[in-house]
């Protein structure tokens, strides 16, 4: 068995633990959501209002917690690194982990609409051991016993207090909201929310007396409690918990700008949060947006900009101290345009950011799409000698895959989409525009994009060694992503592995460009051919 060199040790160390806070916030919600929405059992009418609060308030301490513990992470890295030096060497805790998941899942079978307090004890003790089995088994995961002993004796006198005031946090932004005058920032974060929604193209009713808003069937009120003053105890708390961790590195008063430039980042992205609540309220999901979407995404979204606000503070050199004596030599840097890296992810990035503007600002997005195509084109002409370099080559055995899938993509029935078509109400010369440009970023720009980030970049990523294994775990994640950027997702994820394989083969990205054209190619004709442009 041949050793990793130290950057694929590196790589799967990041890996492992980036996998393992994945999936620890996966089944966080996972679990809030099912007790939300799966069974019918309203935890104010059949228990005390302590236990309700304590259950609630348990989930957002351990948000904290986990934000404190990446805090001390970014900001003391070398005793984390030995930590993790091992991490994802063993798989089997992360069996312990999913049955610590089962155990926390168990109390849905005993909760009812009038279940009473009979379950309250069984319930505690079944998400208690649930949640120690799920942190057991990712801890076990990042790092064996030994090297946890290590770490704690090493550490504990860091980690004690930042664990204390992570599980103390949500019961200190209570204490300290008086600080502000809650109902102005109620006040500026309803208008700004209005504003924002009509700006997303929603026609919205908006009551400025009570502070609601909405439409039809669904509208939320911003009370004091939605202002983001918890957003704002949170930035507070953390900020000085990391100005006195490292009070002799900081340069004082200027890092004192952290506060206002933390509080501010929180209001905004507090608007955010109530407007993404709303239109996923208003899009015919209320309940997931009142229950799972806003009871802990507020606090996950807090803690991530606080941890935000530290890792810039940590990236100033004007804020610390010996910034000017510890600061190495800059690496020689590839001109941007010339970077091959940068020219596998920008476009994609445009790519995405393009739809995402037209799905916001448009209920038309699709009429926008000639436009998304200038864009993409202009993105990729700047990276042109690069692609150029590529080995293009028209491969039989490309050409025949994306064949296959694009007959089996079309195969596959699909409905046509009701409503308006996609182009409006485009007639003559501009309906034929927008079809040409339309095949265009279809067969041609789509395919060029996608593949250079996903098989040119992200795949060659996710390979930590060069055995077999890691070549398909690096496809399976690969066909993942890809799938969830596409509708139809499991033949996207089925098209992805074979584009992956296709690319492997050779050791050439142009095959499986090349084979995603032919598989478009394909498709657009048939939806042009049958007017079901539904299945692209």
């Amino acid at each position: 068995m041949t050793a990793l060199d130290p950057q694929h040790s590196s790589s799967r160390q990041k890996i492992a633990l980036l996998g393992a806070l994945f999936i620890f916030l996966s089944e966080l919600f996972v679990i809030g959501t099912l007790f939300k929405h799966a069974i019918d059992f309203k935890c104010l009418d059949n228990w005390p209002i302590y236990a309700c609060q304590g259950a609630s308030g348990t989930m957002i301490a351990i948000y904290c917690c986990l934000g404190a513990l990446l805090l001390l992470f970014m900001l003391r890295p070398a005793p984390f690194q030995r930590l993790i030096n091992q991490a994802g060497q063993h798989i089997w805790p992360l069996g312990l982990n999913l049955l610590g998941a089962a155990v926390a899942l168990i109390p849905l079978s005993l909760l009812g609409k009038n279940s009473g307090t009979s379950a309250l004890i069984p319930s505690f003790i079944c998400w208690g051991l649930g949640m120690a089995l799920i942190l057991i088994g990712l801890a076990l995961f990042i790092a064996p016993i030994g090297r946890w002993s290590a770490f704690l004796k090493e550490e504990w006198s860091s980690l004690l207090p930042v664990l204390v005031v992570g599980s103390a946090t949500p019961y200190l932004a209570t204490i300290v909201r008086p600080l502000w005058h809650i109902e102005t920032i109620a006040d500026y974060t309803f208008n700004a929310v209005a504003w924002l929604i009509q700006f997303a193209g929603y026609e919205i009713d908006i009551y400025t007396a009570e502070k609601v808003i909405g439409k039809g069937d669904f509208h939320i009120g911003v009370a004091p409690q939605c202002s983001g003053v918890e957003g704002l105890a949170l930035v507070t708390i953390f900020v000085t918990l990391y100005l006195f961790l490292f009070r002799r590195t900081l340069k004082f008063p200027g890092v004192l700008l952290l506060f206002p430039l933390g509080m501010t980042a929180s209001i905004i992205f507090n608007v955010i949060r109530v407007a993404v609540l709303l239109i996923i309220g208003l899009e015919g999901n209320p309940e997931l947006a009142v229950g799972g979407f806003h009871s802990h995404a507020g606090w996950l979204m807090f803690t991530l900009v606080a941890l935000g606000i530290v890792a810039l503070a940590q990236s100033v050199p004007a804020l610390q101290k010996n910034a000017a004596h510890t600061k190495a030599a800059p690496a020689p840097l590839v001109p941007f345009f010339q970077d091959q890296t940068v020219a596998f992810i920008l476009p994609f990035a445009v790519f995405m950011f393009s739809a995402l503007l037209a799905t916001a600002l448009t209920s038309s997005p699709a009429l926008f799409y000639p436009a998304r195509v200038v864009l993409m084109v202009l993105v990729l002409a700047a990276f042109l000698p690069i692609f150029k370099r590529l080995p293009w080559r028209l491969d039989p055995v490309a050409i025949s895959a994306g064949a296959l899938i694009g007959l089996a993509w079309v195969i596959i029935p699909v409905d046509p989409v009701e409503g308006p078509a996609p182009y409006g109400t485009l007639t003559g010369a501009a309906l034929v525009g927008w079809f040409v440009l339309r095949g265009f970023g279809t067969m041609i720009l789509v395919p060029i994009i996608e593949e250079v980030f996903f098989r040119g970049y992200l795949e060659p990523k996710m390979r930590l060694g060069t055995g077999r294994a890691w070549i398909l775990v690096a496809s399976l994640g690969t066909a993942v992503l890809f799938a969830a950027l596409h509708g139809r997702w499991a033949e996207a994820f089925a098209a992805s592995l074979i584009f992956s394989w296709v690319a492997y083969r050779k050791g050439n990205i142009t095959d499986a460009i090349v084979s995603h054209m032919a598989a478009n190619a394909i498709v657009f004709g048939v939806a042009v051919a049958t007017g079901n442009l539904a299945i692209i």
